[in-house]
Order: structure tokens, then sequence, then C-alpha cells
């Protein structure tokens, strides 16, 4: 009888997952569930700058203190040393990405270093010069390996966008030219993001730009250019939509037709559509649009089911694109399962749909996978289970067999 109400209890919470799962969009999938990675684990240091993952499926963490390798368990920390060349650039992290060739990129404020695959020496690139260029002690705002050209890394800097072919060392620069109206609209570079046509999309501190497969700037003056909007971060969905992320508030580019006269904003009530010609810029972007806006969107994701992911002011704010609502995660300081902190500095995605947020109190892990973890405490009156962790669960005649991760099996 007892192992009927087990089979009963388990079939529930896996038909519970299975249906919250498809849902995607309440609070089930997004309160209360955060894993925490702090310098507790290990970690370098609490400010979290960057997060990504390699083909190798290790965790690379920037933070404003050191570079760190996360593999699951153990953490290993790469940081400047004046002393030694063979030591990065500056502590603080801005960006990491891997060349075609497994090696680790990693964007300072003080330089560019690539890390070597499997033995993990560090090449400072401003001590070297290629093809009469060297990068020296520029800040590293963003690295993008490209989707569509082979062996090229396309590098934001504070000075300039440059294109390096890891293949052949030549390198190519964009910048800002007042006498030249097909010149980048600032040469202080934000942001990288390539689109399904092989554009480069790059974000300035006035306004954005587009570059062609032939690496030819086609898209710099606009409506929405013409106003000198601060672009923060840029991300597309799977929609043909390019996410903006700007100081005035997030504009939504179609990219089938960049020149459109209608333009989509999000706001906290919702996508809202304007029509420039009716409405004007600066009419869309007043202050009497001020309450609805969502301000301190420095970094947005779209992530696998194409949900958006923005830090506000107050936490993080995911656009649920199945409900075309607002969900709203905040810190819970009553709840220790909370996010660790409202002010967010990054997200990712890993291979398994894992989301990490970065915040200025270390990592947040929201793994979807886990969120039923307390749905099932005991297996009966006389015994409980007293690791959460259940990494599998089958019936054998019958008896029910229990695999936890830290604490045996349960019968």
């Amino acid at each position: 009888m007892k192992s009927k109400s087990i089979i009963i209890i388990v079939l529930i919470c896996i038909l519970m997952n299975i249906l919250t799962f498809k849902n995607v969009s309440a609070s089930i999938l997004l309160a209360e569930q955060f894993e925490k990675l702090s310098i507790y684990e290990g970690i370098s240091n609490e400010y979290i700058t960057s997060i990504f993952q390699d083909s190798k499926g290790y965790m690379w963490i920037g933070t404003a203190d050191g570079l760190n390798r996360y593999d699951g368990k153990n953490v290993k920390t790469y940081n400047a040393d004046v002393n030694r060349k063979d030591s990065l650039s500056s502590t603080y992290i801005n960006a990491i990405e891997e060349d075609d060739r497994g090696n680790i990129w990693i964007g300072t404020n003080y330089g560019l270093d690539i890390l070597i695959n499997n033995t993990f020496e560090v090449i400072r690139l401003k001590d070297y010069t290629i093809e009469n260029y060297s990068l020296g002690e520029l800040e590293i705002t963003d690295i993008l390996k490209s989707n569509y050209e082979e062996n090229i890394m396309w590098v934001g800097t504070s000075n300039g966008l440059i294109k390096i072919n890891i293949e052949t060392y030549e390198v190519e620069e964009f910048f800002y030219d007042k006498n030249d109206s097909d010149s980048l609209t600032n040469s202080y570079i934000t942001c990288l993001k390539e689109d399904k046509y092989k554009r480069l999309w790059v974000g300035t501190k006035n306004g954005i730009n587009i570059l062609d497969e032939n690496s030819k700037v086609i898209y710099t003056q606009t409506q929405i250019d013409n106003n000198k909007l601060f672009v923060h971060d840029i991300e597309s969905d799977s929609f043909d939509y390019m996410w903006v992320s700007t100081k005035e508030g997030i504009i939504i580019y179609d990219i089938n037709s960049t020149e459109s006269k209608q333009i989509l904003i999000l706001s906290n009530e919702g996508l809202k559509t304007y029509n420039l010609n009716e409405d004007g810029m600066d009419k869309i972007l007043d202050e009497k649009n001020k309450d609805i806006k969502i301000y301190n969107n420095n970094f947005i994701m779209s992530d696998s089911k194409d949900n958006i992911w923005i830090s506000s002011s107050e936490g993080i704010k995911v656009y649920i694109k199945g409900t075309s609502k607002i969900t709203e995660i905040k810190r819970d300081e009553n709840n220790l399962n909370s996010i660790s902190s409202n002010i967010i500095t990054c997200f990712y995605e890993d291979n398994n749909g894992v989301i990490w947020v970065g915040t200025d109190r270390g990592i947040n892990i929201l793994n979807e996978n886990r969120q039923f973890n307390s749905s099932m405490t005991s297996i009966g009156s006389d015994k409980a289970i007293y690791d959460k962790d259940i990494v599998s669960i089958v019936q054998h005649n019958e008896y029910v067999w229990i695999a936890t991760k830290f604490d045996g099996v349960y019968i």
C-alpha cells in the first residue's frame, strides 16, 4: 500500500513538473529557486561582470577581480600580476569569448588577452604588434566570434571596433569620423550582435550601427539614432526582432526592415507600438512615459523559449513571450532561495537551458529541473529523504528506488 502511495506522489510531481515546464510562465518557474555561487564556493569576487560557457562545458565567470573557470565543483582563478607577463592584463573582466580553436578571449579594462587551449598560457595582445597595430592598453568592452566568417573575431573597445582574422592576423578598424557620414556614430563600442543576414549590429554611446557581410557600414543615421541614444545591450530573438536596450528604454527592431516607420517599445505595461511619422521619436521617449519605462535596463537576454530577461532598478523583469506579460524577480530577505541581490550585472543561458544571473553579490543559478525538489520530502511516515537532490526514480516489482545525489539510495 505504501509503495502505491509513493508512486502516486512521484507521478503527481512529475506531471506537475511537465505541465509547468511547458507553460514556462508563472511564478513557480521563477520564484525562490536560485542556487548560489559566490566567494564561499571559491569565486574570486562577488561582483560578476560576465558569464560564458565554452565548447568543453566549462563555465567562465568574469568578475571585478579576476577570471574564474568553474567545472560544476571546483573553481580555478586567473588574475593579473604586475610582476608577470603571463598573467592577465587587468583584474577587471569585461567580456569572454571562445575562438574556433578553443582559445578563450578575455576582454579586460586594460587590454585583450587570450588563454591558449590545453596549455592555458596567457597571451597579452598588448605585448604584440599585429600588422603595425597594437591593442595597447585599451578598455575592451565586448568580444564576438562571427558565426558566418571563419576565424573572425570582432572586438569592441573604448576607442573603435576591431575586426581580427586569427588565421592571417589581419586587422581592420572602424571609428567615428565627423567628415564621413558612413562611419560609426561613435567610437566607444558598448555591445555587438550578429543577425541572420550576416550583419553586425554595433551598439555605441551614440546610437546603433549595422555593418553588412562585407564589413561596410550600411546603417547609421535614422530617426532613432538622431536622438543620440546610449545603447547598453543588443539581443536577438527567433522572431526576427532585435531588442535594443538604451538609456531611454527598450526599443525593438524588425531586422527584416530596419527602416520601418513603426517601432515597438517595451514598458512595464508590455509591448507598445508607435508610428514614427505620427508620434515622433521625441514624443515617444518624452517624460510623460517615465512611469511605465523600465529603468537601468543595462543587460538583456533572450532565452531558448524566447522569454526576454531584463535588468532593472528593482531586480529582474522577464517578458514572457507566451503571455505577453512581465514577471518580476526581486530579492526577498526572508527567503534563502531568492535571488541574492537586485543589482543585476549580466545574464547567460547554458547549453542545458540553465539560466545564470550575475549580480554584485555572486551568481544565481535557475535550473528549471530542480524546481520541485521540495515537493516530496518523505517517502512514508516512518522515513524521510534527507537529500532533496533526486537524480533517478525507478520502480522494480513492488518497490520504488529513489537515488539521491549525496545520501545514497532510498527504497
